[in-house]
């Protein structure tokens, strides 16, 4: 069963497909032999298997690899040699680009998605159902959706972890994974900062069992001290491990500049408070949460009257209490702040926040996604070949300007920069020269469009895709999708019309700045020149 899953959400993408004949035809297989593979694979038996383990596993043919921690004394220091910047040279063509970029193609004609088409809404004892029909084959998803998350409650996405190590009075943890994989069916629960999720996937057939196992253990979990103070010390331990890891403490001082030492603390339990979480309190929480209002969205090959009959007979529902938590809102940057969080290492990971509190607007789509295609969307890129290909200022460099994702959100700008530590003044300075005072190209800028044009035309927004771009746009407070009048409005747009909305969207902006990296190597004098400077400890940033 799960062995045809599998095979089945290959084949739901072309990459999936794609890549069947790419590996037959590096492996030098039979075609004929992978169409049949899941067949003869059920010719397999559980002795089969045993044989070949007993032949070809044995406790001489593994490799052990160990983490070592602390200072190398090894290291030899080389003396950084001097960078000159070259020229970039956009306009110019091999013969080898001119030929294949006059190569005549048959354009492939863009879908876009039509919600009154492909989505059908209906009411099932309280509950909305979004529902969309799976042509492709038998796999069902199902989510119920509820409007909130660790905003409202830090300990959501504990409660859920220790619930799926836990059993019922029918059925231990163990037999539930055993049932569930036997039916090729699987769950999960998900708490994000303001919307919640209990997901389940799987043969169709198999849905209503596997739904009725799942609100089993959500109603009558049977609660096991032992799990729970062995998953408080892993999260203890997963807290202490993240302190020492850049890319975690680079997310923390990210979502701390742009959301607020408020928002980390509503959203974040104290060690004190994970510590005293009991069993009971989690669990309540999980059940409770059945009790509030939400939605369900189905993808599937069920009809309507099928789906119905299945939330009928495996969904219980009661009298719901509303819920309607707003999103969390960006911070804006009203003037230029400097953030700084001290680490060890050689390298920085820099950032640039804007936020103007500027709201959707529609008819500025088309601009700022070519401008984001030509500043900063690949290694084609203005950013790319500025920052890391002609001045090697940066690992890894990238800015955007980031649009809403909900009603009454804003854009916001950011640009971010991983960079030696002695070369932080210099990458930033031309990160501004750049953000500020756009490199124009037509040859790049030719470049950008087609490559954005041509995804929009091969792009496809199906499956359960169309239940998530159903959600995003009415969160957006939008009735249709927006790509068609992008995708309209590209066909003729300029290299100008994308240094115009450069001028309005980014130019002088002002800015909230954070670096992580040792602050000792820092040139902490040129810092001050951006703004006010404020050291924030590890403490501050992860709220813990």
């Amino acid at each position: 069963n799960n062995l045809k899953l599998n095979m089945m959400e290959v084949m739901e993408e072309n990459s999936g497909r794609a890549d069947m004949y790419v590996q037959s035809f590096i492996n030098g297989t039979d075609w004929a032999d992978e169409v049949a593979w899941l067949d003869n694979l059920s010719k397999v038996t559980k002795q089969d298997v045993i044989d070949w383990a007993s032949k070809y596993l044995a406790d001489n043919n593994y490799a052990v690899v160990y983490k070592r921690q602390g200072e190398d004394t090894t290291v030899q220091k080389v003396t950084a040699p001097k960078i000159t910047p070259i020229k970039s040279n956009r306009d110019a063509q091999s013969a080898f680009l001119a030929e294949i970029q006059a190569t005549e193609v048959e354009p492939i004609e863009p879908v876009f998605v039509d919600y009154d088409k492909e989505l059908s809404k209906f009411n099932e004892n309280g509950v909305e159902v979004l529902y969309v029909r799976n042509k492709l084959n038998d796999i069902a998803n199902l989510t119920y959706s509820f409007k909130t998350g660790t905003e409202a409650d830090p300990a959501l996405n504990l409660a859920f972890d220790y619930l799926s190590y836990l059993g019922t009075p029918t059925r231990s943890a163990e037999e539930i994974a055993q049932q569930m994989y036997q039916l090729a069916c699987s769950f999960s629960l998900s708490a994000g900062s303001s919307r919640t999720e209990i997901y389940m996937n799987g043969l169709s057939e198999n849905m209503g069992e596997a739904m009725a196992i799942v609100e089993d253990l959500i109603y009558n979990a049977v609660p096991d001290e032992a799990v729970l103070e062995n998953l408080k010390a892993d999260m203890l331990k997963s807290r202490s491990d993240a302190k020492l890891n850049q890319s975690r403490c680079f997310g923390a001082l990210q979502k701390y500049i742009m959301y607020g030492p408020e928002f980390i603390r509503k959203t974040t339990l104290t060690d004190k408070a994970l510590k005293a979480l009991t069993s009971e309190e989690l669990l309540t929480k999980v059940r409770e949460l059945m009790d509030c209002s939400h939605e369900v969205m189905y993808y599937g090959p069920d009809s309507e009257d099928g789906v119905k009959k299945l939330l009928a007979e495996n969904h219980k529902v009661g009298s719901l209490k509303p819920l309607d938590l707003p999103y969390a809102k960006r911070l804006d940057t009203d003037s230029n702040e400097v953030f700084m969080v001290q680490y060890d290492a050689k390298q920085i990971y820099y950032l640039q926040y804007s936020n103007r509190g500027e709201t959707l607007d529609v008819a500025s789509d088309p601009y700022i996604a070519a401008y984001n295609e030509y500043f900063g969307g690949s290694m084609n890129a203005i950013v790319f070949q500025e920052m890391r290909e002609a001045r090697g200022l940066a690992y890894s460099a990238n800015a955007r300007l980031y649009e809403p994702s909900y009603k009454g959100d804003t854009y916001m700008y950011y640009a971010f920069i991983a960079t030696q530590n002695d070369k932080m003044k210099t990458a930033i300075e031309a990160f501004d020269e750049i953000i500020n005072d756009m490199p124009e190209s037509e040859a790049a800028f030719a470049v950008a469009k087609e490559a954005l044009i041509t995804r929009m035309r091969t792009e496809r927004t199906t499956g359960y895709g169309i239940l998530y771009s159903y959600l995003m746009d009415r969160e957006l407070g939008v009735t249709e999708p927006r790509e068609k009048a992008t995708y309209e409005a590209l066909q003729d747009l300029t290299l100008a019309d994308v240094k115009a909305a450069q001028e309005k969207w980014v130019k002088n902006r002002t800015y909230h700045y954070g670096i992580l990296g040792d602050i000792k190597d820092l040139d902490t004098k040129f810092l001050r020149t951006l703004g006010p400077v404020k050291t924030l400890s590890l403490e501050d940033i992860f709220g813990y």
